[in-house]
């Protein structure tokens, strides 16, 4: 199945074309490499893909239903929020569940029949987004890339270009985006 296609893309800054006439597409499941020298238009591509960027001729699609993430080649990902806070922001459509789940059962002792329906729905909702999981999907993840415990309380703001660059990656990751773009995923990774 096709997820992606870009059929004539064209790019120019000037009078200097970067891209000319690029087609291609990208089935599901494919591991696809864009190679060539500095300044081919690998990351013009890339952010015309990710919709950062338009082109000037040609068009693109991506299938209805698929996430896509981009990971920047230079991502200077700047918060003042810790390391933890910022992948708990990931989850922050569960977390609202988790509290008003918490809110409803503090309430059905008034309403009992409507608010069980109603705390059942949210539950079911709860359970399908991994809302028994995903403090540990984040644990997972950040220890995966190089974050161990101590870490997690350090403002990103403190953190390395390298750090910043893989805390990117890892909130890409617990995003499960269907189509990752990686401009350049090893540079600047700090990883030693």
């Amino acid at each position: 199945m096709i997820i992606l296609s870009a059929n004539n893309i064209t790019k120019t800054y000037g009078a200097d074309p970067i891209l000319a006439d690029v087609s291609f597409h990208v089935n599901q499941g494919d591991r696809i490499g864009i190679v060539g020298v500095n300044g081919a238009g690998k990351t013009t591509l890339l952010n015309i893909l990710s919709g950062s960027l338009g082109c000037d001729s040609g068009d693109f699609f991506v299938s209805a239903g698929i996430n896509v993430g981009y990971l920047r080649q230079s991502n200077n990902f700047e918060s003042e929020k810790t390391v933890y806070e910022e992948m708990l922001a990931i989850f922050s459509e569960v977390i609202e569940m988790e509290k008003e789940l918490e809110r409803l059962s503090h309430q059905i002792s008034d309403d009992v029949t409507r608010l069980l329906h109603q705390y059942d729905d949210l539950m079911e909702a709860f359970k399908n987004k991994n809302g028994y999981g995903y403090r540990s999907e984040i644990h997972g993840i950040l220890n995966s890339m190089a974050f161990p415990e101590d870490y997690f309380n350090r403002k990103i703001s403190i953190l390395s270009g390298g750090e910043r660059t893989r805390l990117a990656l890892a909130a890409l990751l617990l995003k499960k985006p269907d189509l990752l773009l990686l401009d350049e995923p090893t540079n600047h990774l700090d990883i030693g």
